[in-house]
């Protein structure tokens, strides 16, 4: 990557030892480098500035480490109010590109730019890759057309979906990358959050009916073995699907055991510890499908195997019912719950406050 090129660091590095002010860097798109620094501004202040040159990289390296001083030296200058600051030259429209977005940043440039920031901000895992394209790469797709990206069009990308959908908090929380990447304004930040926010899961846990139980055995009786192993353990145990299919393992206890996963390890219980042996659960069956994949797209395969059996219920379901069994389950507790399904007890009860409410409800009539 241009960001690791050990010249270049060289390069800047002198530059400091030098005293200039001015460091160089790789355009988003890779191809031209550019110079940035804190400016002084027609209005008196100082402010971080991005300035784009033709030069080409790597080849134009000398020419641009020649520029950042030419910049350095009319900074110090007026710095030291020996001669006023060439605005024209520098902050001219043909080469600004300012903190705030403005300029000549097209879509694809701005989209590039915030996944070199996105990957600089923490060490991830495998799942990399699938995360920025789900939560970053697709909601940003709209930019790509984009002639230039500025908070404008941030604005318009995150309320262009509807208020407090999930797809809305995802364009947010995308548009915020994309304006920390840019070094806009803090404010500007601050207020694509703001448009982000009035999302509840609770939204999407519980809107339709769940499968009663006589629905679910039906289904996943007539599974084939493969299958009907996956599905009863997302059944019995309120496992998400990819992990039934990657890292599920009944044990002879009777729990399952989870091994790793975004949520750690774990161990869950049965309910009902029946269709361990309905579905001979302890014997291990897993489909003939590509696991070396990333859990999304194994854990869709459950989904398609429903859909091809004709079943009335999506795989989430399973859990969710699980979830409003454990409810009703005295002996279960919302934490242990909570440990089980491998969430916090906050989310737990948020995503499933509607059936707690009910079970409160139910008791209280049948102690009356």
């Amino acid at each position: 990557m241009a960001s690791r090129d050990p010249y270049l660091a060289r390069v800047n590095r002198a530059l400091k030892e030098l005293g200039c002010s001015v460091a160089i860097e790789v355009s988003p798109s890779g191809k031209r480098l550019r110079l940035r620094g804190s400016l002084p501004m027609p209005d008196g202040s100082w402010k971080q500035q991005r300035i784009s040159t033709t030069i080409p990289y790597p080849a134009g390296m000398e020419q641009a480490r020649k520029l950042a001083e030419e910049l350095g030296r009319d900074m110090e200058r007026h710095r030291l109010e020996l001669d006023p600051f060439p605005f024209e030259r520098w902050l001219g429209d043909a080469r600004k590109s300012s903190g705030d977005g403005s300029g000549e940043i097209n879509g694809i440039e701005a989209v590039r730019l915030t996944e070199v920031w996105w990957a600089r901000q923490r060490r991830r895992g495998t799942s990399a890759a699938i995360s920025w394209a789900t939560d970053y790469a697709s909601p940003l797709k709209p930019l790509l057309s984009v002639e230039h990206v500025d908070i404008k069009v941030l604005t318009a990308l995150v309320q262009a979906k509807e208020i407090g959908s999930r797809s809305r908090r995802r364009a947010s929380i995308a548009a915020v990358a994309v304006a920390k990447a840019m070094e806009m304004d803090p404010a500007a930040i601050q207020q694509l959050k703001e448009f982000g926010k009035g999302y509840s899961p609770q939204k999407d846990a519980a809107p339709r009916e769940l499968p009663c139980e006589s629905e679910i055995l039906n289904v996943i009786d007539a599974l084939p073995a493969e299958w009907q192993w996956v599905a009863g353990v997302c059944a019995t145990y309120g496992t998400r699907p990819h992990e039934a299919l990657m890292k599920a393992e009944v044990l002879p206890n009777g729990l399952v055991a989870i091994k790793g996963g975004n949520t750690g390890a774990r161990q869950g219980l049965p309910l009902p510890k029946a269709w361990i042996e309905r579905w001979d659960l302890e014997h291990k069956r897993l489909p003939t499908i590509n696991l070396n994949r990333d859990h999304r797209t194994v854990g869709a395969q459950l989904g398609v195997a429903l859909r091809r059996h004709g079943a009335p219920f999506l795989p989430y379901d399973l859990r969710h019912a699980w979830a409003v069994r454990a409810i009703h389950t005295p002996q279960i507790s919302p934490s242990l719950a909570a440990k089980s399904l491998g969430h916090s007890l906050l989310v737990h009860t948020s995503l499933y406050q509607r059936w707690f409410d009910s079970s409160s409800m139910a008791s209280i009539v049948s102690s009356l």
